[in-house]
């Protein structure tokens, strides 16, 4: 077996290391826990996240807006405390928007 049968297989490795964020394993569950409260049908954000149809054509949109840290909005005071339904997001969330929409936005 030898070379032969490892090359391919350190192929297919770094192939797999490469698939950046998706929306199904990665953005989905974000938007869910921090966004879908206020963006969902008849809530006070302007636009729907509650499905990759729905968010996809915001995708640059959201990109902006969390990388500007201007969303979610009214994020409590953090030399106050940590609160229990803090909806601010974790620097690793916004890395992940940021790999999705760079990616073209892929659903899964």
């Amino acid at each position: 077996m030898g070379a032969r049968f490892l090359l391919p297989v350190i192929a297919l490795i770094a192939a797999l290391g490469a698939v950046g964020a998706t929306y199904d394993r990665d953005v989905q569950p974000i938007l869910q826990r921090a966004c879908v409260a206020c963006h969902s049908p008849g809530q006070v954000g302007p636009m729907s996240l509650t499905t990759y149809e729905s968010t996809r054509p915001w995708a640059p949109r959201i990109k902006a807006v969390v990388t500007r840290k201007t969303m979610p909005p009214g994020v409590a005071e953090r030399h106050y405390g940590l609160f229990g339904d803090d909806g601010a997001l974790h620097q690793h969330d916004i890395d992940l928007i940021v790999q999705w929409v760079d990616a073209g936005a892929p659903e899964k």
